[in-house]
């Protein structure tokens, strides 16, 4: 089976080379590709999140955000109906940065053992492909990784 060549990979001589046809068919070629392609897909975490046990993420940079909706990171926390909290302790590792700490995702592990299991966000996602290895830290859910936490 043939290796897919992709845009990218082609010397700008033979870029140069292509039609425009060519182009768009070679771009939504790569699309099928990679729409196809075994993958996981991880979806920002942002205030409102839910987690498994109940709580709420709260998100505290208002500097970014999607679709008006804050993004949550390493050391934010969940907030409970009891009052109590728990920090998020795991989450894109370098993959997805904001502001020095690696930004929250549905999966994220909080202090207290409790997941992210949902998100109000439904356009931003990681997407990490099977044939490829995880990016450093990414749902490292070990608290002593020497990630800046918070």
């Amino acid at each position: 089976m043939a290796t897919p060549k992709f845009l990218n990979e082609l010397p700008v001589e033979q870029l140069f080379k292509l039609s425009e046809e060519d182009i768009t068919q070679t771009i939504e070629g790569e699309q099928l590709y990679y729409h196809h392609k075994p993958h996981t897909v991880y979806y920002l975490a942002v205030n409102g999140s839910k987690t498994r046990n109940g709580g709420l993420v709260r998100a505290l940079n208002a500097n970014y955000k999607i679709g008006g909706i804050t993004v949550a990171s390493i050391g934010d926390e969940a907030i409970y109906t009891d009052g109590t909290t728990s920090k998020i302790i795991s989450g894109a590792g370098i993959s997805c940065i904001v502001n020095g700490k690696s930004v929250a995702l549905v999966g994220s592990r909080l202090e207290n053992g409790d997941e992210i299991i949902d998100s109000p966000n439904t356009s931003v996602a990681i997407r990490i492909f099977q044939d490829q290895p995880t990016p450093k830290n990414f749902l490292n859910h070990d608290n002593s990784q020497g990630f800046k936490h918070g």
